[in-house]
């Protein structure tokens, strides 16, 4: 585990510790007369997000994505299109009082139909939307998450993956 400095009191120096985290997800899509959406699931607090979730021992990050878009969004069928690669942000967690150093795999899944989408309510999401892809860009609010999305979109958009879809 790596450390921060923080500032403490009168000037002192303190270190926090920075966790490492690691977790997969999932940018899960489908196509409505040809044009693809992606699913969002908003939370709580207003904030719309991808699903995704922390890699456990043992488990491979795909497999992690997948599990994450069946338990938040109900969604199961789905296949791997790409690996879309990974975000990495930080952040601190006043509960714990450390900060965290976080990357997350992100995986562009199709949807293959047969499902409805429903929110984890578990979590704290509220619903699940099908959003068009810049609508998704525009929603979402962390520049990290855009850009995978934005990933996602070029990926979509390749005339071999489109007829393949």
């Amino acid at each position: 585990m790596r450390s921060v400095p923080v500032k403490k009191g009168q000037g002192g120096r303190a270190r926090k510790p920075v966790k490492r985290a690691q977790s997969a997800g999932g940018v899960v899509f489908r196509r409505d007369g040809g044009a693809p959406r992606i699913l969002l699931l908003k939370h709580s607090s207003g904030k719309w997000m991808l699903p995704k979730g922390t890699i456990e021992e043992g488990e491979t990050p795909e497999a992690v994505a997948l599990r994450e878009v069946r338990e938040e969004t109900g969604i199961s069928n789905v296949r791997v299109v790409a690996d879309l690669g990974e975000e990495r942000y930080y952040f601190f967690w006043r509960s714990e009082d450390t900060y965290y150093d976080k990357t997350v795999r992100y995986f562009l899944l199709e949807f293959l139909g047969g499902e409805e989408a429903r929110p984890q309510a578990e979590e704290g999401f509220v619903t699940c939307e099908w959003v068009p892809l810049d609508d998704a860009i525009e929603r979402i609010k962390y520049k990290e998450t855009r850009e995978v999305v934005r990933r996602a979109k070029e990926r979509l958009v390749q005339p071999d993956l489109a007829a393949s879809s």
